[in-house]
């Protein structure tokens, strides 16, 4: 079996990216959260998108 140092950094389990790109500390920080907190982060950044939509008042 190859030395973790020879492998490619995307099959390194200390890779900050998996083989899709996938950055792995927001995987870990999102699991980290509880089901509430996930949703409240999640519609924070709805709220976000919406009120830059939103044109402006006449």
């Amino acid at each position: 079996m190859p030395e973790p140092l020879d492998l490619p950094a995307e099959e390194r389990d200390d890779s900050p990216y998996d083989e899709n790109g996938v950055d792995r500390s927001l995987v870990r920080w999102m699991l980290s959260l509880s089901p509430t907190e996930r949703l409240a982060h999640v519609q924070s950044s709805i709220d976000l998108i919406m009120s830059v939509r939103k044109p402006p008042p006449p």
